[in-house]
């Protein structure tokens, strides 16, 4: 049976707009560029790095942001709603007996306080959250050792070419998401194993793990 381990941010929650709402506001504080929302749909053609370089965000400053932004974020977690037909797959993939957990960016408290407000948090064996943007492969590696998953029957589910290489990293196959923060076009030139529009598409990879 296939393992998905999954991206959280733009993958299960659709956190964009609070995301650009709370990085706006310290904008000033942190000395970067504000996003305006004319310009965010533009912007999903760029990766992380290209978007840090693009808004001015002093380098040494990221940490100290982002413990900022993950501490509103867990403060908003019960009202950052999911992302569409997400709740009703990972139900569907859990009742088929599919392993499930989370890697992510973020921090366990603000996924698992996201995961209890929709009813999900039964269907996940573990959240792995991490301070930084660039060691996903690393928390999956981890993951993947202390569940004793099989890499060949594990995917990696994001929205991001970070997430990509980060799959790549671990040795699993990558499935990449278009309802999130990278655009469809930016996706499909990191090649991932498999490029879906719609959550559905999701149980077709218990069928088939192998493209």
């Amino acid at each position: 049976m296939t393992t998905f381990l999954f991206d959280f941010d733009g993958t299960i929650a659709d956190s964009l707009a609070a995301i650009v709402a709370i990085t706006n506001e310290l904008a000033p504080e942190f000395g970067y560029r504000p996003t305006p929302l004319a310009e965010v749909e533009a912007l999903k053609g760029l990766t992380a790095r290209q978007l840090i370089h693009y808004s001015g965000i002093p380098l040494l400053k990221i940490p100290a942001l982002l413990r900022r932004l993950r501490a509103e974020l867990r403060r908003q977690s019960q009202q950052i709603p999911a992302c569409a037909g997400m709740p009703a797959i990972i139900q569907d993939l859990h009742q088929r007996d599919c392993s499930l957990a989370v890697v992510t960016s973020n921090t366990p408290e603000v996924v698992w306080a996201f995961l209890a407000a929709q009813g999900l948090e039964h269907c996940f064996l573990s959240v792995d959250g991490s301070g930084t943007l660039f060691r996903k492969g690393k928390l999956i590696v981890k993951c993947l050792e202390r569940h004793q998953f099989d890499l060949a029957a594990t995917v990696y589910v994001g929205d991001e070419v970070r997430d990509i290489e980060a799959a790549r990293f671990a040795g699993i196959r990558a499935v990449a998401v278009t309802w999130g923060f990278n655009s469809r076009e930016a996706l499909a030139a990191a090649a991932p194993d498999w490029l879906i529009d719609h959550p559905e598409a999701l149980g077709a990879i218990v069928l088939h793990p192998f493209p």
